[in-house]
């Protein structure tokens, strides 16, 4: 028995993506999730650069402690958006 299938399917719901640019500070938006407006709840933690930093200086001979510094600055920082209405994940800001 021989079923024919449709090539393609028309008609069918539309699916849309919204990208939501992020950057180091809380961003007030309209969470794509829950609809709620809101700012978003931030949390930092060690990037790829903070991790080649610390490689870096073990290497240049400073491995008693101080390879971890690049791992508390700021700067070094990826920033995780998280909503703090529904707890999604909203997005990551990589310095």
């Amino acid at each position: 028995m021989i079923k024919n299938y449709p090539q393609s399917i028309t008609g069918g719901p539309t699916i849309v993506t919204t990208v939501v640019p992020v950057g180091p500070q809380p961003t007030h938006m309209i969470c794509p999730y829950c609809h709620a407006e809101i700012d978003t709840a931030t949390k930092t933690e060690p990037g790829l650069i903070a991790y080649i930093s610390g490689v870096v200086i073990a290497l240049l001979g400073c491995w008693l402690g101080c390879c971890l510094i690049p791992c508390c600055v700021d700067e070094c920082m990826d920033v995780h958006h998280n909503c703090p209405n529904c707890k999604a994940y909203l997005g990551r800001y990589r310095r």
